[in-house]
Parts: C-alpha cells; structure tokens; sequence
C-alpha cells in the first residue's frame, strides 16, 4: 500500500546511518501524492505497524530523526475525522428522502479481505464546510511534509560534513603516528639506553642543522633568482622603452619620407607645367605668324605699325638687356659669401667722407628697391599672361579656337605690340633657382 511503502521508505532513512541515501526524490514525491489524496487504506494502515518494537529500536540508535508515527501524530485530527460517526441529523435527512428506484443499484461483492469504509459525503448536509476542513488539513498535511524534507536534506548534508571532517581527522592523526615513527625509525623507546638516546638525539640535531643550512641556501637561491627576475623585469622595461622610442622615430621617418614624396610630385607637376607653357609658346608663335601674314596684305593700311614695331623692339631689347642684367646680379649676390668682418682699428672719417659712404648706401638701398620692385611687376606680369594663355590653350583644345575677326575683338585695351614684347620678354625668362 502507498501508506505503508512511505513508511518504510522513513524507516529505510532510519536503518540508512544518517547517510539519507534511501530516500529518492521520486519515492517522496509518490508518497506525498498518496497522502496529499486522503487514502483511506494509508490512514488506516498507519494507525498500526507490525515491526512497532524494531522500529522504535532504530529510532533510538539514529541521528534523531522523527519517530515512525510522525505522520499519523500529523495527521491525528483528519484521522478523527474520518472516524467520526453520522450525526442523528444525517440519518434523519436520509429517513426522510424518498426510496430511489433500484434500476441503477449497485450491489456489493462480499469478500473476504475485509475493504476499509469510505465516509459517505453525499448526504452531508454541509458538504462545503467540510470540503474546507480538508482542504486546510492537506494544506498543514502538505507543510508539515516540506519541513519534515527540509529537515531530512539539512540532515543529510550535516552528516556528510561531519564524515568528510571525521575523515580529515583520522588523516591527519596517521600523518602524525607516521612521523613519529619516523623519527624513531621503528626502535622501542623503552629498550634504548640513555647513551643510545643522547645519540639519537645528536643526530637528530646534526639532521636539523644540516637541513637548516639546505633551507638557508634555498633561501639565498630564491634570493638570487628573484633579484635576477627584477634585474630582467628592469631590462624588458627599458627594452619596452626603446621599441616605443623606435616606433616614434618610424612615425616621424615616415613623415619625412611623405613630405618629399610631395616634393618630389610637386617638382614632377612643375616640369609638366614648364612643358605645357612651351607647348603654349610654339602654339601662341605660330598663331602670331599666322597673324602677320595676314597683316602682310594689309601693310598699306598700317604703315603707322611699323614705328611701334620699331619701338617695341628698342623698348624689348632694352627690357631684355635690363633684366639679364638684374639676374646676373640676383645670381651673383645670392652667391656670395657670407661677409667676413674685420675689425680694423678705429680711424677717424671725415666729414666727406662719412657723407659719401652714406650716398652709397642710400643708392644701393634704393637700388634693391628697384630690383624688388621690378622682379614682383614681371612676376605678376608673367603670371598674368601665362593664365591667359592657358586660357586659350584650354579653348583651343575644347573647340572654341577663334578666328581673326574674334581675335580683333576680343583683344584687351592694350595694344598687340605690348602683348608680343611682353610674351618675347617673359619667354627670354628663366627659371628660378
């Protein structure tokens, strides 16, 4: 029966040494269903048991755990219930209800095992009052159960610990019997002499020592090796250093690099421009050529342009002798060498001459004026015409070319002459240095 199959599943946890390793959580979920659901043959059979004595016994030599009967002492007042006769007011309601038909009776089968009574709720004339009294039973049935599991685990996790502490014990206590049988090296004490034992005990004291100079020197290996792993933590940190230092050199030496990979493109982009402007010389020369075969037929007509031709020419070689000039001596005095200076003992300059050193220096002053101020006008000049050529040159290649009457119109307010001696004078023009 599932009453009694619980209860020596209890009593298996008794015989069990407080081990607890007859109780499965499957065994208990069963149990508890069977007395969750108030079986009349468990309520019953757990008013008696056979092995009472034996039971009792166990009980005594366990790790006090709850007796056998603790359910039934639980469960005494559902018990009762169960008991408890038909009150004089059930039989009068069943007296007094009409004879039902006996087409749908049920009869019973006598046997000899004898089947426990099951209470007759069906003229219960209060059945919710006791519905409820069942229902709060099962509920301190159902608690009582999870304490008495919770006590059950607490149990068995206390007499785990104390074996695991017991085997501790009994290990160590072999470790010392060990030892002293160690350092007796299996000789009675109480056959030695007293010499024999003063010799034991000298050697014992020559053992110690000459352990304790091994340990010493262990000591000072240790020492040793952890002053070497600081001398070589030490050294890893200043090679840290030095890679770091290295990967900054490698940045900067990669940004020079960079930087004349620009220059190097910039001086490519210059010689491609040099190119293009001479390629838009020859364009611009021939176009000129073309221009003064067609103003060949007209010579009649502009006689009055061959005294500006004559002048543009003067005005050109003088302009080109003026500027070779001024080159020559940019170029010669960016090449000169740094002036050395002599101190000279201190004489004495008149007045003359004072004014006339001063005459010289407000001339060469005002000459580097000149100069500077020549350079950036043909500068500005040069750059003037060369985008106005590229202009053209970008027009020329794109389809617009012009014709000569769009050339006459489109000529700005300077005259032809004035473009020709200023392209012939930028041509002659080197390259700075």
């Amino acid at each position: 029966m599932f009453g009694t199959s619980l209860f020596q599943t209890l009593n298996h946890i008794h015989r069990t040494d407080g081990k607890g390793s007859g109780l499965s959580l499957s065994s208990y979920k069963v149990a508890r269903q069977d007395l969750c659901c108030g079986n009349p043959s468990f309520m019953q059979n757990s008013e008696k048991s056979p092995n009472e004595p034996a039971i009792s016994k166990m009980e005594r030599d366990s790790y006090d755990l709850p007796s056998h009967d603790a359910v039934s002492k639980i469960l005494s007042e559902y018990l009762h219930l169960l008991k408890k006769p038909k009150t004089q007011d059930r039989t009068e309601s069943v007296t007094q209800k009409k004879p039902k038909s006996q087409l749908n009776r049920t009869f019973d089968v006598h046997s000899p095992i004898k089947s426990p009574t099951m209470p007759n709720f069906e003229d219960d004339p209060h059945p919710s009052e006791v519905t409820e009294h069942q229902t709060k039973e099962l509920e301190n049935y159902r608690a009582s159960m999870h304490k008495m599991a919770d006590d059950i685990l607490a149990l068995r996790s206390q007499v785990s610990a104390l074996e695991s502490e017991n085997s501790q014990l009994r290990l160590d206590l072999s470790l010392h019997q060990d030892l002293g049988h160690t350092l007796l090296d299996d000789t009675d004490i109480d056959v030695m002499t007293k010499s024999e034992i003063a010799d034991r005990i000298a050697s014992l004291k020559f053992k110690l020592s000459s352990e304790s100079s091994t340990a010493a020197a262990q000591k000072d290996r240790i020492q040793q090796l952890q002053n070497e792993l600081i001398r070589k933590n030490d050294i890893e940190k200043e090679f840290v250093q030095l890679q770091r230092a290295h990967q900054q050199q490698q940045a900067v030496l990669k940004k020079y690099q960079a930087r004349s990979g620009k220059i190097t493109a910039l001086e490519d982009t210059v010689r491609q421009q040099e190119k293009v402007i001479e390629k838009m010389e020859k364009l611009l020369d021939a176009k000129l050529k073309e221009r003064n075969k067609e103003k060949s037929e007209k010579r009649t007509a502009l006689k009055h342009k061959d005294e500006e031709e004559l002048k543009r020419r003067e005005i050109e070689s003088v302009l080109t002798a003026e500027n070779s000039r001024l080159r020559e001596e940019l170029h010669r005095l960016r090449n000169l060498p740094p002036s050395v200076i002599i101190q000279q003992p201190v004489q004495p300059f008149s007045d003359s001459e004072k004014l006339e050193l001063l005459t010289q220096l407000a001339r060469a002053e005002g000459r580097i004026q000149t100069l500077e101020q020549q350079l950036k006008e043909n500068s500005r000049q040069w750059g003037k015409e060369k985008q106005e050529m590229l202009t053209r040159l970008s027009e020329y290649e794109h389809g617009f070319a012009r014709t000569s009457t769009m050339i006459l119109h489109d000529l700005p307010v300077k005259s032809v002459t004035d473009s020709a001696l200023g392209h012939t004078r930028h041509r002659q023009l080197e390259p700075l240095k």
